[in-house]
């Protein structure tokens, strides 16, 4: 349950959602906007999201609800560490720059926060053991 002013950090998956008025994604969006809570979204995320066609529009309206939180120096570095944490743990090795860089994104937003997201599995793993929580859409 929600109460209260959070931090919600939209993953690929989630902007997606939202640019395509996805009913779950709305029902976030609402959340949010009852508990005074803030919709972020890393700038890597617009990467993985926009891909140069007319569907950027929608992209771009969802983007104008979000704020956009840049890749600095600290988040590059903590997401390095994440991801080189994370990878340890893991039997096969996978790139988790991207999801890396989200979790930090995460962990550097006012908190409480929580990501939210169509597939948690690696965000929960670079997670581990912070206050973020990883939410399904």
């Amino acid at each position: 349950m929600i109460a209260g002013p959070h931090s919600f950090v939209l993953d690929s998956e989630a902007l997606s959602a939202l640019a395509s008025d996805d009913p779950t994604m709305l029902v976030w969006a609402l959340v949010a906007r009852r508990t005074d809570s803030a919709l972020y979204a890393s700038a890597v995320t617009l990467a993985e999201v926009a891909d140069g066609t007319a569907r950027d529009a929608n992209v771009r309206r969802a983007a104008k609800a979000l704020r956009v939180q840049p890749v600095t120096t600290e988040i590059g570095y903590a997401a390095g560490r994440l991801r080189f944490g994370a990878a340890r743990s893991r039997r096969k090795p996978r790139d988790l720059t991207v999801d890396a860089v989200v979790a930090a994104t995460a962990l550097a937003v006012p908190g409480p926060a929580v990501v939210l997201t169509s597939d948690g599995a690696d965000l929960r793993l670079l997670l581990e053991g912070t206050a973020v929580r990883v939410e399904a859409i």
